[in-house]
């Protein structure tokens, strides 16, 4: 029994202070060696008293590199005791703080000129000064330079021996930071965006394999969304070209489960084919509206396939009991990237054996004798489907059925539920199955989300829910705005002006992504659409759908603010852009008895109302009445 007691004692004694946190990539870190810290007061207030720097490890729970980094540095004995005597060493879960995220990536960024990305590596002096950044950090000393241990030993050196010299270079770096506004000035907005769009399409796409040039490849899926209001603008053939050749590759290639459906987060080469395994919730939501779309548009019946089977597999293995999505699953199974998804040649050409075309089956899915992943195959389809590709794909799914699933990350998050609903009520225009899973998702979000205010995530401990930032406010407004055109029920209109009103506390003299107003909303859309471009485009929805120009005024204001980013890099900074040509191409509302999501439109900024059939307005005045829809639409042409 006494024995028990102290082997009880020793375990306990090794979790630290991230034992009590609902989020499961800070817990994935609770018994590390490291003397870890959730972000707060008592961290910070430790590194002041002590004079320690501290140590800011930012990542997520289905992150590849972040648990490679775990393994050979944070369960390290010897790294850990150099960070627990000389740092105070602090976890972040970038999904949890998305607000922190953003604006230490932005440190990154403008140390390095050049984007960052996970795990993120930041060093502060104790009042919160950063002075140095990486992202991936190997343990030792290596051929690429010096190791975590080192850098670690060199800094806390310095911090000794010249603390002076380490607080000159951070506040000049904070003062670089909050100077940095000051080279983007403000500029006028005109047609001429277009014609830059289409320049950039035509110098930054890869028109053999799709995407933007080069790799590794992320879907960028609100740039895409854009190409597809300038098509429909334009008609311009070389976008069509270059959306075809994308979306095709991209839904036949690796970047795509072809076996049980669902893009993992991006390719690490140029021809999609291999990818991290990661299956994030947002690509999931925001890839299906794109591919819908384009289905919309040209009637290829891969592109509404790609958009369902994605759909299905979230609505299968990523919602709980509540009807609510969870964040992400894992790269790795059992320490293994992409052990549960790949196979070998031989286990699939015997299992494929029963088959009289079994050649011709691991040609279409592509299984080589070498591989095309670690030797192993991630498969991607080649030529049409064979007469019994049903059956060779649930022989497929058979063999997976034996593996253990990666870790899923079950943290709801309002913004990208709120992403989901989006696309379950866009997929509902093709399958009405869907809107029922719509309504209850978007239902159950409000009932758990909203409690007198807005909420951003929680994992299993609804009591430690973390309040609402700029982005869930954002993108549950555009959920309730789809909910609304979709169903003409009042309440989801009314909820939407509801948040569009509370919003308002973001914003001071300029917006900002936390309510804390300490950390400045920005344009970029990096691993989805930035919360300030939807709600531009949010506000100018809701001027249309209430007639108002204070959300016109609203709209305008931030459109304008962003127009640096507009005129000179448009297709990179897609939903602003986007805004941007509501305002200036125009936007119009059209009255209608009953939703009219099945109409085929060929214009992209129309909205619907409910009223008589048929009117078309604009926020100041109705232009036109008739009962012929495409009399309307002539109109707009």
């Amino acid at each position: 029994m006494r024995f028990l007691i102290f082997l009880l004692i020793g375990v306990f004694s090794m979790a630290n202070h991230l034992i009590n946190s609902d989020s499961p990539y800070l817990l994935q870190h609770k018994d590390n060696p490291v003397d870890w810290y959730p972000w707060g007061e008592e961290a910070f207030l430790k590194a002041k008293k002590e004079n320690k720097l501290i140590f800011l490890s930012i990542g997520y729970s289905t992150c590849h590199w972040c648990h490679v980094m775990e393994r050979e540095s944070f369960e390290n004995e010897e790294i850990a005791d150099i960070l627990n005597k000389y740092y105070v060493s602090i976890k972040v879960d970038r999904e949890e703080m998305p607000d922190i995220d953003k604006y230490y990536q932005k440190v990154y960024q403008l140390m390095h000129r050049r984007a960052g990305g996970w795990p993120l590596t930041i060093i502060m002096t104790p009042d919160k000064k950063p002075f140095y950044s990486a992202t991936y950090l190997p343990p030792h000393y290596s051929q690429l330079g010096p190791g975590l241990k080192e850098i670690l030993l060199s800094i806390a050196k310095d911090w000794r021996k010249n603390p002076q010299k380490i607080k000159e270079i951070a506040n000049n770096f904070e003062e670089f930071y909050k100077n940095r506004k000051s080279e983007v000035k403000k500029e006028d907005i005109n047609k001429l965006i277009i014609a830059k769009i289409l320049k950039q399409i035509d110098e930054e796409f890869d028109f053999t394999y799709g995407g933007t040039k080069g790799a590794p490849k992320f879907p960028m899926e609100s740039t895409l969304d854009l190409m597809i209001d300038v098509y429909m603008i334009t008609k311009d053939e070389k976008v069509k070209k270059a959306l075809d050749i994308t979306l095709t590759k991209m839904a036949k290639g690796g970047i795509f489960d072809q076996i049980e459906g669902g893009f993992y987060r991006y390719s690490v080469d140029s021809k999609w084919e291999v990818p991290h395994f990661e299956k994030m919730l947002y690509n999931n939501a925001n890839l299906p509206i794109v591919y819908l779309r384009w289905y919309k548009l040209t009637k290829n019946p891969l592109y509404k396939e790609v958009a369902f089977r994605s759909l299905d597999e979230m609505i299968k293995r990523f919602r709980d009991e509540n009807g609510l999505f969870f964040s992400a699953s894992n790269a790795d199974s059992e320490g293994v990237e992409g052990k549960y998804f790949v196979y070998t040649y031989d286990e699939v050409k015997s299992s494929f054996e029963i088959f009289d075309n079994a050649n011709e089956l691991m040609e279409y899915f592509g299984i080589k004798k070498y591989g095309n992943f670690n030797g192993k195959n991630n498969p991607t389809i080649h030529g049409e489907k064979p007469h019994n590709y049903k059956e060779a794909l649930e022989v497929l799914k058979k063999i997976r059925s034996k593996r253990e699933f990666p870790f899923i990350d079950t943290k709801k998050i309002t913004a990208w539920n709120a992403m989901m609903i989006s696309a379950l009520y866009k997929a509902s225009e093709f399958d009405e199955k869907y809107l029922k899973t719509a309504r209850k998702t978007l239902d159950k979000l409000l009932e758990i989300m909203y409690d007198e205010k807005l909420y951003h995530s929680y994992n299993k401990q609804e009591k430690n829910k973390k309040e609402a930032l700029l982005e869930d406010y954002a993108y549950l407004i555009k959920a309730l705005i789809d909910a609304y055109e979709h169903t003409y029920e009042k309440r989801y209109l009314e909820f939407a002006n509801k948040l569009a009103k509370e919003s308002l506390k973001f914003k001071k003299e300029s917006w900002y992504m936390n309510e804390a107003k300490n950390i400045e909303a920005d344009y970029s859309d990096s691993s989805y659409a930035s919360s300030l471009g939807v709600l531009a485009n949010d506000f100018y929805d809701l001027a249309l759908l209430n007639y108002s120009f204070e959300y016109l005024n609203l709209a305008r204001e931030i459109i304008k603010n962003g127009g640096y980013y507009i005129n000179n890099y448009p297709l990179f900074y897609p939903s602003i852009t986007k805004a941007a040509l509501k305002d200036i191409y125009k936007e119009y509302v059209i009255t209608s008895k009953k939703p009219l999501f099945d109409y085929e439109f060929d214009y992209p900024y129309i909205l619907w109302k409910e009223g008589e059939d048929y009117e078309i307005c604009v926020v100041d005045r109705c232009l036109k009445r008739s009962s012929s829809l495409d009399e309307l639409l002539e109109g707009i042409r």
